[in-house]
């Protein structure tokens, strides 16, 4: 009885049907069916069009331009998505049209293509802001500029707003009204819950991000922590640390404070080797003949001194300098034979990694002699594996320093000062 008392008496399905002396029930279905199938038309036209004409002539353009942001809008769907706006604009206008015997289920449907309206319009604002970090990226200009963070915080108040709207539509409360009540309440809320709302921050700023996922092999200095990461809770990070021990550390820890991240290093499947060896700096010397020969003798410096001898002799007799003395012309050090061994001796190794850097370099001398810094990667990130190899490694190489005759440096120690004092006379 309802829905015949609401029907419109003066609509033209009705007036028809009423002239066929159709029982008033199935006139009421009829006029409602008849609005609901008008209704799916118009929208269906609408977004023919829009897809299909609009978004045609849109793609046409992005083609022939030689602009790249439109591009990267083209890429993100964004046209796609913004077609969608204008049958439901349509839809939302024809409501009062098609179902003016219906009023009272107008305002209803009105709120319901409100809300779908706002929900795309968050989508279109989303993939823009999208395009436009992928524009940052690839442009050479822009790629160190802060727009990528301008973008993220835009994205954040876009969701913010699209969210009071959706509220105001359904409470039917203005939406500036919800924003003052939402500023009076918000500064209580934030003195209340300031370390949860601090720590929601930073935990949406380390998903977004990506800084760190469970199971990550983490380092933080400050909080004497190293270990692997076991649950990324709303305001803290428990850590297991390599000693069993768990350490609990605030999610903004990770956003605020330095600190390492492994994962790069597992997903390379590599972990770097960088340690110096000390050689004592009075135990360098030229080479002499009967050094060269006695080098030579090893095959991965072999080849080394034969092409560097033939360079030094070429560069020596061209200059016409007299090699008598050693310090005359160029020669070769048992250094600069020794650091090639390595470098050879590492590119050789089955458990280095020669798809990264492999280098062998001098650094400053110090007081404790001249390091020679051994750069390299293993072919494992296996800890106990890792230590093996890199222990191997030192330990040829410490004991080859003396065939080539250096010495590695050692600050001496009380033994050695007592076997000194016990040489000198009483």
């Amino acid at each position: 009885m309802y829905l015949l008392e609401i029907i419109n008496p003066n609509h033209w399905t009705r007036t028809w049907l009423s002239q066929l002396n159709t029982p008033e029930w199935l006139t009421a279905a009829i006029t409602i069916t008849i609005d609901v199938i008008l209704l799916a038309i118009i929208a269906f036209l609408t977004d023919f069009i829009a897809r299909k004409v609009l978004l045609n002539i849109i793609t046409r353009i992005v083609k022939r331009s030689k602009t790249k942001w439109d591009d990267y809008f083209y890429e993100r769907k964004v046209f796609r998505n913004l077609a969608h706006l204008l049958p439901a604009f349509l839809v939302y206008y024809a409501f009062p049209i098609v179902f003016d015997d219906i009023p009272g289920t107008i305002l209803v449907l009105q709120k319901l293509v409100s809300l779908y309206i706002i929900v795309l319009v968050v989508m279109v604002a989303n993939k823009a802001l999208r395009a436009f970090e992928d524009l940052t990226i690839n442009s050479e200009k822009l790629v160190n500029s802060p727009l990528r963070t301008v973008s993220q915080v835009v994205r954040i108040l876009v969701f913010f707003v699209a969210a009071v709207f959706i509220i105001s539509v359904i409470s039917g409360i203005e939406a500036a009204k919800l924003l003052g009540i939402l500023a009076g309440t918000s500064a209580i809320l934030i003195l209340i819950f300031q370390d949860s709302i601090v720590g929601l921050l930073a935990n949406f700023q380390i998903t977004m991000y990506d800084l760190l996922r469970v199971g990550d092999w983490v380092t933080l200095t400050k909080y004497d922590v190293d270990g692997d990461v076991i649950s990324i809770d709303l305001t803290t990070v428990k850590v297991r640390n390599f000693d069993k021990t768990i350490s609990s550390v605030p999610a903004k820890a990770f956003v605020n404070d330095a600190f390492v991240n492994w994962r790069g290093m597992k997903e390379e499947g590599a972990r770097r080797i960088k340690r110096n060896i000390l050689i004592d700096i009075t135990s360098i010397n030229f080479c002499s003949e009967a050094d060269l020969e006695r080098f030579a003798k090893v095959q991965l410096v072999k080849n080394y001194i034969e092409a560097k001898q033939a360079d030094i002799d070429s560069f020596n007799q061209s200059r016409n300098i007299e090699t008598a003395l050693p310090i005359n012309g160029r020669r070769q050090t048992n250094i600069g034979v020794y650091r090639n061994y390595i470098q050879k001796y590492l590119e050789n190794h089955p458990r280095i990694d020669t798809n990264f850097m492999v280098m062998v370099r001098q650094l400053q001398p110090t007081a404790n002699g001249i390091p020679l810094e051994v750069y390299c990667f293993s072919n494992t990130t296996v800890w106990g594996d890792y230590e093996v190899i890199q222990a191997d490694i030192f330990d040829h190489l410490f004991a080859a320093t003396a065939f080539f005759g250096l010495r590695l440096y050692q600050t001496p120690s009380g033994s050695d000062i007592s076997s000194l004092t016990a040489r000198l006379p009483v």
